[in-house]
This record gives C-alpha cells, structure tokens and sequence, in this order.
C-alpha cells in the first residue's frame, strides 16, 4: 500500500511469489498474469496487457524467479524497461538471491540501473544468511522517499535492532562472504543430485546453484491433490496451483526445495522417493 492504492492493477508473472497474492489480496492491489515463455516474462504479453489494462506497476524478480526459476536475460531486462518507461509502471524488482548475480555469466544489469527513476529495488539476509534473520534492503528513487516512509510508519513496519546488528557485523567481519560460499557449494551438490533422479527437468545459466528448481508434470489438472497426495508419504513439494493468479494456464509443476533438508543424504532419500511416487502415478 505504500506505492499502490487500493484497486490499482499490477503486473506480474503468470506464476509468481505466493505471498504476493496473499499480500495482493489483503489490500484489495488486483495482480494482472502475464505469459511467459522459455526467457521469462513474455514482452508481447506485457505490451498486451499496458495497452488492454491502466497498469499502476509491475512486480518482477529477474534472477531465478520463484517458483519457476526463470532468469531474464539483458535483452528482456531492456525491453521490459523500455515498455515500462512508455507507459510509467512503478517497478518492484525482488532481487531475493541477489549473491547469485555474480554467478550469472552473462553478467545482466539489475532492472533498477536502466530504469532508476521507476524501480524499487528490494532484497534481504534471510537467503544470504539464514531464514530467520529478517533484515531487508530497500533502493527506492528520491521522488518517492517521502511516500516509503510514510508507508513505514503508518503500517508500524520495524527491524529488530539485534537482526541489523548481526547483519552489519556479518558483513563487516567477512562472514557473509564464508557463509555464501558454503551455501553455493552445497546447492551445487544438491542439484547434483537433483539431476540424477530428474536428468530432464528444465535448466539455465543458475540452477546449478539454486535451492528449488521446477519439475514439470504430465497428466495432471490439479497440483494441490499432487501435493496432499505427497504429504501423505511425508514429501513436501509446493504445486503451481499455489502460485497462479489465474486457471489460464496448462503448465503443471512441482517446486521442489533443495534446501530444507538436514543433510545430503536426507534429500537424496526424498528425491528417490519423490521419483518413485511421480513414476508411479505416471507424472513425470
């Protein structure tokens, strides 16, 4: 509520963060699907909907978008800040594995460098450090400084001063640095794994190094029975039912988390499972 009003229309991906349509949905904000293909956020589909809908703003996480670990390349991020120059979209970029960037060999701009006046740039320690350090970091343009702090203050939005100082001396003593380097090296193994069970899962320039990945399904219309059916062995896997704003689509999924495991060894046990059962009811 802090850059929409109640009833503005937001652009986003057809399969976008769950808690953003919960977030959506509390404030009365009406999220607009745009199609997306092998690159992302399809450019046709969003000139589509500026044209079709008043757009207030576009919400969009460029580096392995959750859940569909999508990654945009420069050319996208050009043209979708071309378009949002042209018709004066308020942009939230949601950089949450902002360490990976550099993992990236392309190399790509963040969406706030090419449209700086437009975009607000949104990233934490929770995934850089651990889940339960919530500390975030906000880049906002000037114009819009004195309207963000009204936001905070009116919702009484605060940081734990212990969050920030953990966070500030992490940084400050070089661990950040450690602790990623630890998390990149078993998320590479992780996904090794990952491949062995799943060789033909969909990847790019980061799902070595990612902590989900997209495991599309087959004969299926409704991934919420998938998940209460993998819930009854003990699995645990999001379907992207959960994370569509609308039916329109025909692309069914699993995300399955890399990283919520205790050991190696545990999500190997997982997978094989999670295989086993896919197979069995001819998913996969």
């Amino acid at each position: 509520m802090t850059l929409f009003s109640s009833g503005d229309k937001i652009a986003v991906d057809e399969f976008t963060y769950a808690n953003l349509i919960a977030t959506a949905q509390l404030n009365n904000l009406h999220l607009v699907a745009i199609k997306n293909d092998q690159g992302g956020m399809n450019i046709e589909a969003l000139k589509h909907a500026c044209q079709n809908n008043n757009l207030a703003g576009l919400y969009i996480m460029p580096e392995y978008s959750n859940p569909t670990g999508a990654v945009l390349s420069v050319a996208r991020r050009k043209e979708i800040a071309t378009i949002a120059q042209e018709y004066g979209l308020k942009i939230i970029e949601d950089d949450y594995l902002s360490f990976l960037s550099k993992l990236n060999p392309e190399r790509p701009p963040k969406i706030m460098e090419l449209l700086p006046d437009q975009t607000c740039y949104v990233c934490s320690m929770s995934k850089v450090l651990a889940s339960g350090l919530r500390v975030g970091y906000l880049v906002f343009p000037a114009q819009l400084a004195q309207q963000i702090k009204n936001g905070f203050f009116n919702t009484t939005v605060k940081t734990s001063t212990l969050n920030t100082a953990i966070a500030s001396m992490a940084i400050k003593e070089h661990v950040v640095q450690q602790i990623i380097q630890n998390k990149v090296t078993l998320a590479k193994q992780a996904n090794i794994l990952f491949e062995q069970y799943f060789p033909t899962a969909p990847t790019n320039q980061l799902t070595d190094y990612a902590f989900f990945r997209r495991l599309p399904l087959k004969n299926v219309q409704n991934t919420a029975k998938v998940e209460q059916a993998l819930a009854n062995i003990n699995i645990r896997c999001f379907g992207s039912d959960r994370f569509q704003i609308n039916a329109s689509s025909n692309d069914h999924f699993l995300r399955v988390s890399l990283s919520a495991n205790k050991s190696l060894d545990e999500l190997e046990t997982g997978l094989k499972k999670l295989r086993k059962f896919l197979q069995k009811s001819n998913l996969i």
